[in-house]
């Protein structure tokens, strides 16, 4: 079964218990019991991470809690899940606008006040998204009001740029993402802060991650990160993962792309070291996005100006075989899937 990633809250108040296992009925050939889950972040800059909203939706008169990326001033990019109105999420029928309100400006989620609050004009979920297997788990929201300084919004990461960060997942390149959100921060899933966390994660190989979850074959339209002791927690679903186009560190935008969107992990553990938590691949979406932005106006990617080096994070490497070896990261996933998980007969 997956479990809907989102953090439920009453009032101002995080609640730590409340609300946090609402499940989804899962295929068990797509994964086993997942949930979403930052854990060994550190404390986002203000001005660092100015793409990042927090988003607040009402369901059954409870209040859950779930991230989104700008993308132009007025469109955010956060997960479908997010946005189910199904209470057993064994389905998907999509909350209505008015039960959703999205900040913007801030990295103190205690002082809402200190953020842009915006209501919700236009809710639209991916068509093909898909509850059970959680694919295609991403959704557009319009804002009342444009977004203004100091938010500002992030490229879209394309299909072109898409080859160039998947040859560094292939190749194991460390630390070339970037995971920021308000989710909880033990691997436990016990404890939380009010301050926006980032965290620097590796991408891997859609093989070595089909391998970790058991999938008859690799999804496309996912990313795959993880990092020793560093992941995605409840809180964090819709939230964005970062990466750099090298060939653009100059340019004022940096080079950074909206790469990916928090999806689903492990339920056993927050940030499970040897098992990959997954992202909806922004890059397999792009046509659906402007198609959507279209109908209401027309899409004109952002010129943004960042200032920040959101890469520059002291992390613990992810240790691998080679430190003290013999068994490889691939074959440590494998391990993974043949412990854990049940494969479909």
């Amino acid at each position: 079964m997956i479990l809907a990633k989102m953090i439920a809250i009453t009032g101002i108040a995080i609640s730590l218990n409340s609300f946090a296992n609402d499940k989804v009925i899962a295929d068990t050939s797509l994964a086993p019991e997942v949930k979403p889950y930052i854990v060994g972040g550190v404390d986002g800059k203000a001005l660092e991470l100015p793409w990042q909203v927090y988003i607040e939706i009402i369901k059954d008169g409870n209040t859950y809690a779930c991230g989104g990326t700008l993308i132009t001033d007025t469109w955010v990019v956060t997960a479908a899940h997010c946005l189910n109105g199904q209470s057993d999420q064994s389905g998907f029928f999509p909350v209505s606008r008015h039960q959703v309100t999205v900040y913007t400006g801030g990295i103190d989620r205690s002082f809402r006040g200190d953020m842009v609050k915006h209501t919700v004009t236009t809710l639209s979920a991916f068509p093909l998204y898909d509850a059970m297997r959680n694919t295609g788990d991403i959704a557009l929201l319009q804002l009342s009001s444009p977004a203004v300084s100091p938010a500002q919004p992030i490229k879209l990461m394309d299909s072109h740029l898409q080859i160039d960060a998947d040859i560094e997942f292939d190749a194991a390149t460390e630390n070339n993402l970037i995971l920021s959100g308000w989710g909880r921060t033990s691997t436990d899933g016990t404890q939380s802060t009010d301050t926006l966390q980032k965290v620097a994660l590796n991408g891997v190989s859609d093989h070595s991650c089909a391998l970790a979850w058991g999938w008859p074959q690799p999804i496309d339209s996912l990313i795959c990160a993880n990092a020793f002791n560093r992941g995605s927690c409840s809180g964090d679903s819709g939230g964005p993962l970062i990466w750099q186009d090298k060939n653009a560190k100059s340019d004022n935008d940096l080079g950074y792309r909206l790469a990916g969107v928090v999806s689903f992990g492990n339920s056993r553990q927050c940030a499970l070291n040897i098992l990959p938590d997954a992202y909806t691949q922004v890059s397999s979406f792009i046509d659906w996005i402007q198609t959507e932005i279209n109908k209401t106006g027309f899409y004109q990617a952002p010129e943004p100006s960042f200032t920040q080096d959101i890469f520059t994070i002291d992390n613990n490497r992810l240790p691998m075989a080679k430190e003290g070896g013999g068994i490889g990261y691939s074959f440590l996933l494998m391990l993974t899937g043949l412990l854990f998980f049940r494969r479909k007969p």
